[in-house]
């Protein structure tokens, strides 16, 4: 008994420190509530990415149960017509004019993804999954 009310103390407290979000019908997948920090790009963890979303988009995201964690390095990544890869990288979660341009200059249908590292205030890094996208155009 003792156990069951830790895990579900330790799970609203994680919970409780998740940003607001608005709810999208049309995203695909959704990341979930809690855990280690995920990154997220126009409210998605994984999926299709349109010219809209991506122009709207300012920043990559993370969501995740850890409140002070923060992007210190970005890498977005596509594979080029020579099956090379091509990569655009910076500091910090913003989202450069250069990888702008490049994600906005991608045929439809070509995937890629994003990168990042993610450290907490004590300096410690976190794991984070890379996230693939499609861009759609």
């Amino acid at each position: 008994m003792f156990t069951h009310s830790l895990f579900l103390a330790a799970a609203l407290l994680c919970t409780s420190f998740q940003p607001a979000t608005v709810f999208d019908p049309g995203a695909k997948m959704l990341a979930p509530v809690g855990g280690p920090p995920r990154i997220r790009l126009a409210t998605k963890i994984s999926g299709d990415i349109t010219k809209a979303e991506w122009s709207a988009i300012k920043a990559i995201e993370l969501q995740g149960c850890v409140p002070d964690a923060r992007i210190t390095s970005l890498t977005i990544c596509i594979m080029d017509c020579t099956g090379k890869d091509a990569t655009a990288t910076g500091s910090g979660g913003t989202i450069s004019t250069a990888m702008r341009t490049m994600i906005a200059n991608l045929p439809a249908g070509t995937p890629f993804t994003v990168k990042v590292v993610v450290m907490d205030a004590k300096g410690n890094v976190l794991e984070v999954p890379d996230a693939n996208y499609t861009w759609r155009g």
